[in-house]
């Protein structure tokens, strides 16, 4: 049987108004939100055809129309069903963490729908376009019909945006989002801003804090500190914060004898593992972080200068660079059940270390937490209290009450985890032990149509910034009667673990140090 032959800008246009009209669902959604005339959206869909046509045409003078034209079909083709699923949009940041996420993760997000979805808008539009023949030209004839292609839509485009530009101005001005839903825009977009960036981070390792020393410890016994870094657990779904549901049952129990404290109002740095991580642990703050925070010394090398044991247990998909200079250990998949292993399972590495500390040491436990949208995966049968529970990562095909359901159970495992951390270390009495509990962000959970986390600081909702934030023992850290309605951040984390150890570092900003000791210096410093 014969191929089918058709003329090449026909097919051209057909393939620019496919990646304007097919993956518009997300965007289209949004702008009705927003109450945008649809006069002003079929603008901007044809606006973006011209754009699409434009590059392709420039494709088919280079001879890739059609390798180009596939590839933007199959990556807009799963960006369009993430984002109409889960309500999120693609910038730098989120393709950063999704292209930094491991197997494990990455299986949680596949589905059937996702799947199907793939191949009705994906596969199958592919394959028609390589099964249809274009026919042949001269290397010559193929540059002058690219050159007038070019120059046509290089006017029709330009003199549409003219005419249209209060429309297109008023709505980028007061909607900065919607040109990170234009699928497959965002995405080449995004990844050339991620391109750049690896680009322009510097070759050489930027060293700080080698003036670290440790101060005085007026105490004879090792200092450890134990954090338990979290992972999308939202501030309000914490019983011990005032949430409905008994969630941290043994956390509150420990708040209701004094042993802990909460603070209420903590913020994260960033909405994604990729981003909050690096910066929390660096001495960058959420205003000026830059990605070249994962290429310079952070809170555990200056704490490893000063001659402090730093050891970090990984349990989720990665320390995004913060513990490539440590002593780290790898939960292994094969000591653990089908889905990995639950974050409980470190206590047993926990104890190990104990077993060696004859100085001064900090572990960081890194939790897989409440990784979505398999939440119900993250809970043991035995932790599961609240049903029936959403069992699929598609979770709009499961009941708001199951998401949550799902989601709840996984955090009564972080407050068993916390709990027995403090347990265990309250019980040596050959080390002065401090934990702190502390999330690198929160998460939607189809709050406003809303799932999962990711979206730019400037637009994220309040419960993918709001986190939990746990001190032990309370009379250890600040926690006078304004530190419950004090607002904190990521901010504070590292001068906070310096201030404990009493690392003495220009780095040091005692302003954000959350440690009770220091305080106590400064007041004894002052008094006549």
């Amino acid at each position: 049987m014969r191929r089918p032959t058709c003329n090449h800008i026909f097919i051209l246009v057909c393939i620019a108004t496919w990646l304007a009209v097919a993956y518009s669902m997300p965007l289209r959604e949004t702008l009705n939100d927003y109450g945008v005339h649809s006069l002003i959206q079929y603008k901007l869909l044809f606006f973006a055809a011209c754009i699409y046509a434009f590059v392709l045409s420039l494709a088919g003078i280079l001879n890739v129309f059609k390798p180009l034209a596939v590839v933007f079909i199959l990556i807009a083709a799963p960006a369009s069903f993430y984002m109409t699923q889960y309500g999120i949009l693609i910038d730098a940041d989120m393709l950063i963490n999704a292209i930094e996420t491991d197997s494990a993760e990455a299986a949680d997000q596949l589905s059937s729908s996702f799947f199907a979805s793939v191949f009705m808008m994906g596969v199958i539009p592919s394959a028609v376009l390589l099964y249809v023949k274009i026919p042949e030209s001269t290397i010559l004839g193929r540059v002058k019909q690219g050159i007038a292609l070019m120059l046509c839509f290089t006017i029709l485009s330009t003199g549409f945006a003219f005419t249209s530009y209060d429309d297109f101005a008023s709505l980028f001005r007061n909607h900065r989002d919607v040109k990170y839903r234009i699928v497959p825009f965002n995405i080449i977009a995004a990844g050339v801003s991620v391109i750049k960036q690896k680009t322009n981070e510097s070759a050489e390792f930027i060293r700080l804090g080698e003036d670290a020393v440790v101060g005085h410890n007026a105490s004879s016994k090792p200092r450890i500190m134990v954090v338990v870094l979290g992972e999308t657990a939202r501030s309000d779904h914490f019983s011990v914060n005032g949430y409905s549901r008994d969630t941290t049952p043994r956390i509150e129990q420990l708040a209701a004898n004094g042993e802990v404290f909460s603070y209420n109002e903590a913020t994260s740095c960033g909405t994604a593992t990729a981003i909050s991580v690096p910066c929390m642990f660096s001495f960058y703050n959420a205003d000026n972080y830059d990605s070249a925070a994962r290429n310079t010394s952070n809170v555990l090398d200056v704490l490893q200068t000063a001659g402090i044991k730093v050891t970090w247990v990984e349990n989720n998909s990665g320390c995004k660079n913060v513990c490539d200079r440590v002593d780290t250990i790898m939960m292994a998949e094969a000591d653990c059940g089908p889905d990995g292993c639950f974050d409980s399972d470190m206590l047993g590495e926990l104890s190990a270390w104990m077993n060696g500390i004859d100085r001064d040491a900090i572990i960081v436990l890194h939790q897989m937490g409440s990784h979505g949208p398999a939440y119900f995966a993250r809970s043991p049968h035995e932790f599961k209290q609240f049903l029936p529970e959403c069992e699929t990562p598609e979770l709009t095909a499961c009941r708001r009450e199951e998401i949550v359901n799902a989601y709840d159970n996984s955090l009564i495992v972080t407050d068993h985890l916390i709990a027995e951390v403090i347990e265990q270390v309250q019980n040596d009495s050959y080390v002065e032990a401090s934990v702190i509990y502390v999330s690198d962000h929160g998460e939607s959970l189809g709050d406003n149509g809303v799932y999962l986390h990711g979206l730019p600081n400037w637009l994220a909702p309040r419960e993918q910034r709001h986190i939990p934030w746990v001190v032990w023992p309370k009379a250890r850290f600040i926690t006078d009667t304004d530190a419950q309605a004090k607002s904190i951040n990521h901010d504070n984390f590292s001068h906070t673990l310096l201030g404990y150890f009493n690392v003495e570092t220009t780095l040091y900003n005692n302003k954000l140090d959350l440690t009770k000791q220091t305080k106590d210096k400064e007041d004894a410093d002052i008094a006549p």
